[in-house]
């Protein structure tokens, strides 16, 4: 077994989203762009390998690291390219580059303890399978032929199967042979041994032949997998090349249409590190490659990212098979805010408002700490509202999650909000129930409450505004104006205030 962390604490903490101190460590500068910018610890989970997903992991890595709160351990992807050496905690090794190279530090005799997964742009050989190494999928690429765009190319715009296998052979050496008003002796090329890339183009030329191997023709020369530099400027070079690997360099290279064909994209590890809570954090089907949060960065690299088993796909699932399902995440990314106010006592109104690129379907359910206050909430024009009553006064922390419907393509979210629920409120006034003629009224309004109340007291007369005045001590006294002959309907209002609900009291006066 190669497992070499203790993740009893480790992994739980990142898993729950607590914090764990971790030992600061020098910045690193690095020697490639999609080399991490930081030394990596025993603690981190360190990765090698394919030139065709180094980027995207790269991505990856800096969304992982940069959630808050900070993971317990970050995710260190070292490019396959500028050679070298990289820096491991064990010590300085020389560059792995390309898929095969780095899933041999992962078994056998080169086995590294410090390298936690490889990338690998093909499945997993026999070899490697018997070894025990498990493939996580998560992207979609598609390998296509590559021509010069930075010179005109001689190439047609289309090439065949047959086309293709009969370059590589070596059968078709002029692309005069395959266009008469074109000339010029081919140079094909194919990735460096080792390379992910290269091991896929072999096979496909193997299935594009009836199923017979290809013997590669003198003419074909070897080259880093996706290096633009003997091809973009040779108007006869022509290459196998990643169309997302293709679309990051520019305008350089020119690719063919007629032939191309699919693949995914893995992330390689030990079959005895597989259920680790680490690698099943980042890698899994539940982890953060596989999320939706993550597949702008994949995107960004030039891939598609695969949908999970939930949603029909494969990504998270370690295999130890060549991926055939490119079923992709479709999933639309909520938000959802919660909001809340309080009007009356010890009652509040929660407003939970979902977003998505579309309308989201589905319902919400409010929470307060682990007590669901209500669930099933429909969405009605993309808000669902919970009123909620017998809260007791003070500050609430109020949580809305929305559940997608069953099917559809919507991820869930979950918004918060602290609430300050007010105190119910109740008046009571001392006014005399008559008054002799050319006398006014004099009397206490109260307002009573389980929690101090302030603010103002205004008693109308109808609309009319008689007086008003704020209370001292819960209580406000005052003269009234002079009334109307015979009975008169009076109203005492109480606003409110910010931590008790206001009230109303109906009483009413006789002026004689």
């Amino acid at each position: 077994m190669f497992v070499r962390k203790s993740l009893a604490c480790l992994v739980a903490a990142a898993l729950t989203g607590s914090v764990v101190a971790l030992t600061a460590v020098p910045a690193l500068a690095a020697t490639d762009a999609d080399d991490p910018m930081f030394t990596p610890v025993a603690a981190d989970l360190i990765g090698v390998g394919s030139d065709t997903s180094q980027h995207a992991l790269t991505l990856l890595a800096d969304g992982w690291n940069a959630q808050t709160p900070a993971p317990a351990f970050k995710v260190a992807s070292f490019a396959a390219t500028s050679g070298g050496t990289i820096t491991l905690p064990g010590g300085a090794i020389n560059r792995p580059n390309g898929s095969g190279a780095g899933k041999a530090l992962l078994y056998g005799s080169g086995n590294n303890a410090d390298v936690d997964f490889a990338r690998s742009s093909s499945a997993v050989s026999a070899t490697e399978a018997q070894a025990g190494l498990q493939a996580f999928p998560f992207a979609l690429d598609t390998l296509v032929m590559a021509v010069s765009n930075s010179v005109p190319s001689n190439a047609p715009t289309s090439l065949t199967p047959a086309q293709i296998v009969s370059i590589y052979k070596g059968d078709i050496t002029n692309w005069s042979q395959i266009d008469s008003s074109k000339s010029g002796v081919i140079a094909p090329k194919i990735p460096q041994a080792g390379s992910g890339t290269r091991s896929f183009f072999v096979a496909q030329l193997k299935a594009m032949n009836g199923g017979v191997d290809v013997t590669l023709a003198s003419s074909v020369a070897e080259v880093q997998e996706h290096d633009d530099t003997l091809i973009k400027n040779d108007p006869n070079a022509i290459a196998p090349f990643s169309k997302g690997r293709a679309g990051l360099l520019g305008t350089t290279l020119r690719l063919e249409d007629g032939w191309k064909a699919d693949r995914a994209l893995y992330n390689v590890v030990r079959q005895a590190d597989l259920a680790r809570a680490d690698i099943q954090s980042v890698f899994g089907e539940n982890g953060y490659v596989c999320s939706t949060a993550a597949r702008s960065a994949i995107e960004a690299a030039g891939f598609q990212q695969l949908a999970t088993s939930a949603h029909g796909g494969v990504c998270g699932a370690p295999t130890q098979s060549a991926t055939s399902n490119f079923t992709l995440n479709q999933q639309v990314t909520t938000t959802t805010a919660l909001s809340g106010t309080s009007t009356k006592g010890g009652a509040a109104t929660l407003v939970a408002a979902v977003s998505g690129s579309s309308a989201p379907d589905g319902t919400v359910t409010f929470r307060e700490g682990d007590v669901v206050l209500q669930s099933g909430v429909p969405l009605v024009s993309g808000q669902a509202t919970y009123d909620l009553t017998g809260a007791t006064p003070g500050s609430h922390s109020y949580r809305a999650e929305f559940v997608p419907a069953s099917g559809s393509q919507f991820d869930p979210s979950t918004g918060a909000a602290d609430v300050l629920v007010k105190a119910a409120s109740s008046l009571s006034e001392s006014f005399p129930a008559s008054v002799q003629a050319g006398k006014r009224a004099q009397g206490t309004i109260t307002v009573a409450s389980a929690v101090a109340p302030t603010g103002k007291v205004t008693i109308f007369k109808g609309t009319k505004k008689l007086v008003s005045g704020s209370l001292v001590g819960s209580k406000l006294t005052v003269k009234l104006p002079a009334l109307a002959k015979g009975k008169n309907t009076l109203r005492a209002v109480y606003a409110g205030s910010s931590t008790v609900a206001g009230s109303t009291k109906k009483f009413t006066i006789t002026q004689k």
